[in-house]
């Protein structure tokens, strides 16, 4: 008889949340991936879902398959395992599809070996990072968020500190996922190597105020602060309608707009459902007036805490 499968699943991410470039993440509700385990005589892995046919099904090459390397090596469990991963985030939308995978990845192989759950949270985390990098450079902050829920701060990685903050149900989140692809490692490379004195202070006030108005649940403050001067104003060029979406989504109730990673996702924030399901129409609507395929969404944010070991709904993760 074949074993039973162990499952998990992980949400879809916002990075950078405005101003908080590689510092900020909010996990949502709704689109996710899932990743099935069991023991076997060898490891293979397929993929399933959106977008599967573009991603790597080799164990050794998909991010999963790093991840559960990356675990055997931290855990001594070397049982060889047949993995299922089942897509339900698209791929290059600034979701944080391949960051799911991690998390979903590593969440499986806890639930299929209990006592890989001995291993401190930390190294879990870590471990999850490895299947990043591989695709998407050494990004904390979309893996500590499908991991985490909620809001999460990255104030360091080396050492590593990072804060989760539970966020209230006040704020809504309209999002617009058009069907065309924006690498992240593309992405990168239009960013400046330097920026001027002014936008930096501009961010760093921003980021704070919104990390404050994201705990306290205050949807027009948070909205208020998502303005960007880093990477907003080099990215948005390669996301066509983007001026048009933002102004439609504004214009129809949203208390801002921003790009959700590193795109091609345009989100906004919201008082009421009511506010983002106009919005969402909105901006869904802006973007076929420019000639895009787009789908929208209305979720909030995601506070479930996945990372075992982690309890509460305020804490901190940090490197001694």
């Amino acid at each position: 008889m074949a074993a039973a499968w162990s499952r998990a699943r992980a949400p879809a991410t916002i990075a950078n949340v405005g101003p908080g470039f590689d510092v900020f993440c909010l996990a949502v509700k709704g689109p996710a991936d899932e990743v099935a385990i069991r023991p076997a005589r060898s490891d293979s892995l397929r993929v399933s879902g959106v977008d599967a046919r573009a991603l790597p099904s080799r164990f050794t090459e998909n991010t999963a398959g790093i991840v559960i390397d990356a675990l055997r090596e931290r855990t001594g469990i070397h049982t060889p395992v047949e993995v299922l991963v089942r897509k339900g985030i698209p791929a290059g939308r600034g979701l944080g599809s391949s960051a799911a995978s991690c998390a979903a990845g590593a969440l499986a192989f806890l639930r299929a070996f209990p006592r890989a759950r001995r291993i401190p949270s930390l190294d879990v985390l870590e471990a999850a990072v490895e299947g990043e990098a591989a695709v998407a450079g050494r990004h904390y902050d979309n893996v500590a968020g499908a991991l985490l829920g909620g809001f999460v701060s990255i104030a360091s990685t080396d050492p590593l500190v990072l804060v989760r903050e539970p966020v209230s149900a006040r704020i809504h989140i309209a999002l617009a996922i058009p069907g065309f692809v924006l690498r992240t490692e593309d992405m990168r490379k239009v960013l400046p190597k330097e920026v001027p004195l002014s936008d930096a202070v501009s961010n760093v006030g921003r980021a704070a105020t919104l990390a404050l108005a994201l705990a306290r649940g205050d949807a027009e403050l948070a909205g208020r602060c998502l303005e960007d001067r880093f990477a907003t104003p080099y990215r948005a060029p390669f996301l066509k309608g983007f001026g048009e979406v933002r102004s439609a989504a504004m214009i129809s109730g949203a208390t801002g707009v921003s790009i959700s990673g590193s795109g091609s996702t345009v989100f906004a924030l919201a008082r009421t459902r009511g506010d983002a399901t106009r919005v969402a129409r909105a901006m869904r609507g802006a973007f076929a007036e420019a000639g895009v395929a787009a789908r929208s969404l209305v979720t909030s944010v995601d506070n479930t805490i996945r990372l075992p070991g982690v309890r509460g709904g305020r804490f901190t993760l940090q490197e001694r």
